[in-house]
C-alpha cells in the first residue's frame, strides 16, 4: 500500500516523515480534508481566528504533490 504525507504550511512548515498508508490518492486527500478541519475547529477554538491561506501539502513515497487542501477552501463561511 502507498504512503502519503501530510506537511502543514501556516506560517512556517512542519514536514511528516512517517506518513501514512493509505489504499489511493483520493483517500490521501479525504484524510487531509479531515486533519485540515479538525486543525481549523481548532483554531478557532483555541484562539477565536482561522487563516485561510494555511495548507496541508500531501505527497506520495516519491515527494509528487497529490493534493493542497487550504483551510480556507474546506470551509463555507456564512454571514
Amino acid at each position: 500500500m502507498p504512503r502519503y504525507f501530510f506537511h502543514l504550511h501556516d506560517g512556517a512548515v512542519t514536514r511528516d516523515y512517517e506518513g501514512v498508508e493509505l489504499p489511493d490518492a483520493t483517500n490521501a486527500r479525504a484524510r487531509a480534508v479531515h486533519e485540515a478541519l479538525s486543525m481549523a475547529s481548532e483554531s478557532i477554538r483555541n484562539d477565536g481566528r482561522l487563516v485561510l491561506h494555511h495548507y496541508i501539502l500531501v505527497t506520495d513515497e516519491a515527494d509528487r504533490e497529490v493534493a493542497r487542501i487550504a483551510f480556507g477552501e474546506i470551509i463555507d463561511v456564512r454571514t
